[in-house]
């Protein structure tokens, strides 16, 4: 994967102050989970006020299953959970391009989704392949069901790729919209 343009990783990012709405709905729900009635009338007042990029995030459910398959693929290493997370805010970046349409980041989250689970599913079969580990290997009918699994993550990833390459090029054979104003000045 090549570098991500100097500029690009910014443009996915959030927002300074969306990043703060999320972060006082995060401590407002810690509350209310906890029984503070208060903080649940609060939280959902503030949702209710809150932008449209502060609701996406805080609903995001893909990005909280990346996250849980980064944790996994990291096998607890904190090193390896950031970098995880900041090579997918690379790929979202590069993949998306400069003006991504609300349909391309929709499918531009599908493939970074699936590139996850396929490296995920690639991990675990090098595990139960890794002869020196040997004592830890699972019966070879679970091996064989992990094999399926991750063929079938590959194609989900593949097809993510080919939807999204399809709509772009939908997008671009598209017919561009003409607009004709007539404007009538009268003299006198």
């Amino acid at each position: 994967m090549s570098e991500a343009k100097p500029g690009a990783l910014e443009r996915y990012q959030l927002p300074a102050e969306v990043q703060e709405s999320l972060e006082e709905l995060r401590v407002l729900s810690r509350k209310a989970e906890d029984g503070d009635q208060e903080a649940r009338k609060e939280l959902r007042r503030k949702l209710k006020e809150a932008s449209p990029a502060v609701i996406a995030r805080a609903s995001d459910i893909g990005r909280k299953a990346q996250h849980i398959l980064i944790r996994t693929a990291s096998g607890g290493s904190l090193l390896t959970e950031l970098a995880l997370s900041g090579r997918l805010d690379m790929m979202r970046s590069e993949i998306a391009g400069e003006n991504p349409t609300p349909l391309e980041v929709l499918l531009v989250e599908r493939v970074v989704s699936c590139w996850m689970l396929v490296e995920l599913f690639d991990a675990f079969m090098a595990g139960q392949l890794n002869k020196d580990k040997s004592e830890h290997r699972v019966p070879i009918s679970y091996t064989l069901e992990l094999l399926k699994w991750q063929e079938r993550a590959n194609r989900r990833y593949l097809a993510a790729i080919r939807e999204l390459a399809r709509v772009r090029k939908l997008e671009a054979t598209a017919r561009p919209v003409q607009v004709n104003t007539q404007v009538n000045v009268l003299a006198g």
